[in-house]
């Protein structure tokens, strides 16, 4: 898909030497006259680097706030099912151009690196922008070029046949090791996956495994040891039925010294319904989603509810809405689950995040979490030592967890954003 959206981008082909479109200016030190489109990008993508779009796309003023701007170009993406993106790139128009809006996809491939994706997306937005930039004074300075696909670029527009069937594979192995006169520590990991996706089906399955091993000499001359290990594998499997439900399953097994499991195994179905259809999920979601399932434990050591092995049948509902509009991003979710042969087991999770546009300049950033937790039945009877607590090698009792974090940021001065200067970046 990615190729043919590329191809396409050159039949109508915005090339020039210095990026896109050009018009006469060196992109580093001059911005564009004060007639031209004034832009305001908003992209919420490790891809977007604002540096390289104001040198690529030079035939427009990029401004620092909405307000000022003719144009939000608001970029938001999505994983496709070749471990790729899709990027939505939503042209809302303002002042004498809000009845003129559009949206624009770019898809990226797994494989791509992060110059070929920034290039092609920034090849898209300057296609969306010329619309825009055609009914202002700058018009006749921008030069549009049409260059003919070659035999090989046709013959590449062309479908291809997948041998992989969609199967998308990744391997990973990494490790970390530091030492100092009176402490040392080794840390290893590896992971390995297998993903398809289809319009109709989803599949997720794979193995992960971590090791870490610390050691430390105290000021009496004594020492001490810590090791943790985490690893285990799943399956995922779900089907799409229609625009707002899916059907799926899910199963995973574990082995946790963190959670004092020797083995731990789960396996159950699970339904999810969307309020609003699965194709405007870029920009807003409200999913309701369902699990149901029976788990086994067989722990290190005994629990605090005496046991070393147990079976227990659990369920889950998690409420999620997210939203991302020209104004910022609102995210909120309530998950509850409990076991179904004894409900005072339970957890309840609240969380979210809150990004706004208040006023011009003026922007507040929330985000926090709150859980209720009265499901820990792994916890140890004995209890952590102090060098598992400080090395955070056990989790900890708890009823309860918080997390929140607030900040606002205030803007001013010249509303231009248009220079590029990299020195001591």
């Amino acid at each position: 898909m990615r190729v043919v959206l590329r191809a396409l981008a050159v039949c109508v082909g915005l090339t020039a030497p210095g990026g896109v479109v050009a018009v006469a200016q060196e992109a580093d030190s001059l911005q564009a006259p004060s007639e031209a489109l004034r832009v305001f990008m908003d992209c919420r993508s490790r891809y977007c680097d604002f540096d390289f779009f104001r040198r690529e796309i030079t035939f427009v003023n990029y401004v620092r706030d909405r307000e000022v701007a003719q144009v939000h170009i608001l970029i938001t993406t999505r994983r496709t099912g070749g471990g790729g993106d899709e990027f939505t790139i939503e042209f809302i128009g303002l002042e004498e151009f809000e009845t003129l809006g559009d949206t624009l996809f770019y898809f990226s491939s797994d494989t791509d690196t992060e110059d070929e994706v920034r290039t092609g997306l920034t090849h898209m937005i300057g296609l969306g922008l010329i619309r825009y930039a055609a009914r202002t004074a700058e018009a006749e300075r921008i030069q549009v070029q049409y260059e003919l696909p070659t035999a090989m670029a046709a013959a590449e527009m062309q479908v291809p046949h997948d041998p992989w069937n969609f199967w998308i594979f990744r391997v990973r192995v990494g490790g970390n090791y530091r030492a100092e006169q009176r402490q040392e520590s080794f840390s290893a990991n590896t992971s390995i996956s297998a993903n398809r996706t289809t319009l109709d089906w989803k599949i997720r399955t794979g193995f992960s495994g971590f090791y870490a091993d610390d050691r430390f000499e105290f000021s009496d001359g004594t020492r001490t040891q810590s090791f943790a290990r985490e690893y285990g594998g799943w399956f995922f499997i779900a089907r799409s039925l229609g625009q707002h439900w899916s059907a799926g399953g899910v199963t995973e097994a574990r082995v946790s010294t963190f959670r004092n499991q020797d083995f731990t195994w789960n396996l159950g179905p699970a339904v999810e319904w969307n309020f609003f259809p699965y194709d405007q999920s870029t920009w807003r979601e409200l999913t309701f989603t369902y699990f149901i399932g029976i788990n086994y434990w067989d722990y290190e050591e005994v629990t605090i509810f005496d046991k070393l092995e147990e079976w227990r049948p659990s369920q889950s509902l998690e409420v999620s809405y997210t939203t991302k509009q020209p104004f910022g991003t609102i995210n909120f979710r309530v998950e509850g689950s409990n076991f179904i042969d004894d409900p005072a087991l339970h957890r309840l999770d609240v969380g979210g995040f809150l990004n706004i546009r208040l006023v011009r300049g003026l922007q507040l950033n929330l985000n926090g979490s709150f859980s209720r937790i009265k499901d820990q039945i792994f916890l140890a009877r004995e209890g952590a030592t102090d060098e598992e607590v400080l090395l955070r090698r056990r989790e900890l009792g708890t009823d309860f967890r918080i997390r929140f974090g607030v900040s606002i940021s205030y803007t001013f001065g010249s509303i231009f954003n248009n220079v590029v200067n990299p020195r001591f970046d």
